[in-house]
């Protein structure tokens, strides 16, 4: 028997779909990690954007950012009214930080991120809720936890 036979023989049915069901878990995650990726970096980046704007207090600027189910349940007027007796409440907002997210392709990509807002009185944690619409990523809801 020559040593190519002996190998041959050593592959039994079930290391050959065991080995075939890898190969194919592989491919996917090859596939589909890149694009989960790049949609969680496209989701934090729209919700920097967002509280950014925040930060800076361009309030319009912040609000183009969320997506039109939102615009529909909170007209700009009191988005602005919110932000300001936050404003009051806690003082200047320093910075926003990013503690956990994720994304899902679940009809359509939502994701949702846990941040620790940091104003000039305190810090408060909020969950945001984001939406891929028309290619771009809003805001679809906020509340402090």
């Amino acid at each position: 028997m020559s040593e190519e036979t002996v190998t041959k023989s050593k592959w039994t049915a079930r290391r050959k779909i065991l080995v075939s069901f890898l190969i194919l878990v592989g491919i996917s995650l090859v596939v589909i990690m890149p694009t989960l990726f790049w949609e969680l970096h496209e989701a934090n980046k729209a919700l920097h954007g967002f509280c950014d704007a925040l930060i800076a207090k361009q309030y319009k600027s912040a609000y183009d950012l969320t997506s039109k189910e939102f615009q529909a349940s909170v007209d700009f007027q009191r988005f602005t009214k919110v932000h300001d007796d936050l404003t009051v409440r806690m003082g200047d907002l320093k910075s926003v930080e990013i503690t956990h997210s994720e994304v899902k392709d679940q009809d359509g990509w939502h994701g949702t991120a846990e941040t620790t807002m940091n104003f000039a009185h305190g810090s408060l944690n909020f969950t945001y809720i984001l939406k891929k619409n028309d290619g771009h990523w809003k805001v679809y809801s906020y509340h402090e936890d």
